[in-house]
């Protein structure tokens, strides 16, 4: 399919995202291709403030570039020290009661930035979630059947997980994601897969639109998740290990923990809260590897991928 068909669909995205965003005036920018995207065709970017949680990641640089180039009015770059993402860990473990160190890592980062803008003195902050479920950014979706990525987009259209609104929900700030409006759900369920997946790319007709808008650079970056862009991964095992680990695999726990990263935030969290969450009941499966509930093969507290198989496997960012 030509650009130049696609084109209709990627402007018709600009014009809904625009509108959803335009009574907002701040964002948290990580500088990959939604939150650049929001930001970029936002009718009055020239007075949006902008955060950036900086840990020592890749993504620093490209918001950087964005901010600069898109004009905005402030461009806000966090750098919390050791104790300062020590605390945002605590929060996320006492909320949130998870121990999957890349969901850790990465409610940490939102907790963060959007503590930074609250403190700002933002009244609503624009996130740029919803973007990689329903424009298939997602790497691994490139390799997939179109029967595949058709069943994806619709059940991500139902059901999929906004991470920043979900930590906002919890601080009591208020978040828009206008690439996750209804509007925008309907856009990308008549968009052809053909504008969204091309070679090694997918979101193809966003940064498409983003390179014309001159972020050329943002636009054909590779896909880094929010851990590895922002370093709160790295952060986090730098954490564990000035903290003295995981104080063993296993030991005063019920399972025995995959990594020691999964140690280590098991033991913090029991410590913060005297237990860890009930596993799951008779009625509900159970995660075989710490026997919390699985959703849809999936466990929330320790974020295992559980095949029909039953065969377990986690990814940590190592």
């Amino acid at each position: 399919m030509s650009w130049s068909l696609c084109r209709g669909y990627a402007l018709r995205l600009a014009e809904i995202v625009a509108r959803e965003s335009r009574g907002c005036g701040c964002i948290t920018l990580s500088g990959g291709i939604d939150t650049s995207f929001v930001a970029a065709v936002h009718p009055k970017r020239r007075v949006l403030r902008a955060f950036t949680v900086d840990l020592g990641g890749s993504d620093v640089r490209y918001a950087r570039l964005a901010a600069e180039r898109l004009g905005l009015k402030d461009h806000i770059i966090v750098n919390p020290g050791l104790d300062d993402f020590s605390k945002a860990v605590d929060w996320v473990l006492r909320s949130m009661e998870v121990i999957d160190p890349v969901e850790v890592a990465a409610s940490s980062i939102h907790y963060i930035a959007l503590s930074a803008a609250a403190g700002e003195g933002c009244g609503c902050v624009l996130s740029g979630d919803g973007g990689d479920e329903l424009f298939l950014g997602y790497s691994f979706l490139l390799d997939k059947s179109i029967g595949y990525l058709e069943e994806w987009r619709r059940r991500m259209a139902r059901e999929a997980r906004l991470p920043t609104v979900e930590v906002a929900r919890m601080l009591g700030v208020d978040v828009i994601a206008p690439l996750y409006s209804r509007e925008s759900r309907r856009l990308a369920l008549e968009t052809p897969l053909e504008c969204l997946v091309k070679g090694r790319w997918g979101k193809w007709m966003i940064r498409m639109l983003l390179d014309e808008l001159g972020l050329r650079e943002i636009a054909f970056r590779d896909k880094a998740p929010v851990t590895e862009g922002s370093g709160s991964l790295a952060a986090l095992k730098s954490l564990a290990t000035a903290m003295g680990g995981g104080e063993g695999a296993g030991a005063g726990l019920d399972f025995n923990p995959p990594t020691m990263l999964h140690s280590f935030l098991a033991h913090r969290l029991k410590n913060l809260k005297g237990r860890l969450p009930p596993k799951a009941s008779q009625e509900k499966r159970a995660c075989p590897v710490c026997g919390r509930e699985l959703r849809r093969g999936w466990c929330r507290f320790c974020g295992a991928t559980v095949s029909p198989q039953g065969v377990a496997t986690h990814y940590t960012g190592d």
